[in-house]
């Protein structure tokens, strides 16, 4: 399995003078991950991971990568950062969305991406049965012969615009826990770790790379634009990370945080947790 961290930068295309020196995207980015290094599946996809798909040259030496002929995308939650990349993708082919009962339905009425892309290149919609009294799911993706989707519903936030923000279905948010069934390498990916829960937390346990995301602003209690940004150790990450086997343990975040990480640098070393930077490569 190969992981790419995407993060919407290209630093080769110069930002307008308009654009420099602005706030950094709230969108800590996105993942795509291969069991063949041909075809690929994108976890959430914000417009600038949308934009970087289309510009940034350095990702054709991952062949397919920038082909949305041989991509799927699947959504860990409605949240506007994590989906409206999807109309950025409008003009290409149709788009191949696997999501669950409870997303697909914020995302045709609350947020009506989908019904807008069906004016464009088409949605295939690919149930994730997370729903009612089922927490856990296990999916497979089409070109993706050798991996093995399970999905676990979290109590992450809701967005502003969620159909029921005072009674979320269970689906809303989602981890992922992702097998290759060839070298039997496991990844682990959460948006937001502190909401992960119990079940979520014990896939992670037997995962040997964990990537999550700290953004404890986003959501219904989200942080007004002119207060400091909340940084990784809102969520207490350390203390959730601590004791985790994984080889490889990835935070999903702001740049501005991962440029200054704070008094609790050291024992970010200590325990082995990596800033996921744009473009980083893995191998499992």
């Amino acid at each position: 399995m190969k992981l790419v961290v995407l993060k919407g930068g290209d630093e080769s295309v110069p930002l307008p003078q308009a654009q420099r020196g602005a706030a950094p995207s709230r969108a800590p980015g996105a993942v795509a991950l291969s069991g063949d290094g041909q075809r690929w599946v994108l976890v959430n996809v914000s417009p600038l991971v949308a934009d970087q798909l289309a510009t940034d040259a350095r990702l054709l030496r991952h062949p397919g990568l920038p082909n949305a002929a041989v991509r799927a995308v699947v959504l860990t939650d409605a949240q506007v950062d994590h989906v409206t990349g999807l109309l950025s993708l409008r003009d290409g082919a149709p788009i191949h969305l696997y999501a669950t009962p409870a997303v697909f339905e914020e995302l045709t009425h609350t947020l009506p991406v989908l019904p807008l892309l069906e004016h464009y290149c088409g949605v295939h919609w690919h149930v994730i049965p997370v729903a009612g009294e089922c927490r856990t799911a296990v999916f497979r993706i089409e070109g993706q012969p050798t991996l093995e989707f399970t999905a676990i519903a979290t109590d992450g936030p809701l967005p502003p615009h969620a159909v029921r923000p005072d009674s979320p279905s269970i689906g809303e948010t989602i981890a992922l826990a992702v097998r290759d069934t060839v070298t039997g390498q496991r990844l682990f990916c959460a948006s937001h770790l502190g909401c992960a829960g119990a079940a979520a937390m014990e896939w992670m346990r037997e995962a040997d790379c964990v990537l999550v995301g700290a953004d404890p602003g986003e959501g219904r209690e989200a942080v007004p634009s002119d207060d400091p940004l909340p940084g990784p150790a809102d969520v207490d990450v350390l203390a959730l990370l601590d004791g985790i086997r994984a080889r490889r343990k990835l935070l999903m975040c702001r740049q501005a945080w991962s440029d200054d990480p704070g008094p609790d640098s050291a024992a970010w070393e200590r325990l082995g947790i990596e800033f996921a930077a744009d473009r980083m490569e893995i191998e499992l």
